[in-house]
């Protein structure tokens, strides 16, 4: 599997996953590769983290680690056909 970024400026890094992802993985690849593809793209401070609702984008570790790392995510509705 392979996990990638892009901006209005370009695209990010790309990660190869051969593991199964799970939390711990995902963020793992969050910490090796977001924040210096911001800082190779040259983004601002404004910046926003866009994801699915996958358990593992949404996981009560995953929240926190967002949250303690000040990473700021684009809110992601559900699939509900109700809106």
């Amino acid at each position: 599997m392979v996990w990638g970024c892009f901006a209005a400026s370009g695209p990010g890094r790309l990660a190869m996953i051969n593991v199964t992802m799970n939390s711990a993985v995902y963020q793992k690849i969050l910490k090796e590769n977001v924040r210096p593809s911001v800082r190779d793209l040259k983004l601002k401070r404004t910046w926003v983290l866009q994801q699915d609702n996958d358990p593992k984008h949404t996981s009560k570790s995953t929240s926190e680690w967002l949250k303690k790392n000040k990473m700021k995510t684009l809110e992601w509705p559900s699939q509900s056909a109700v809106a």
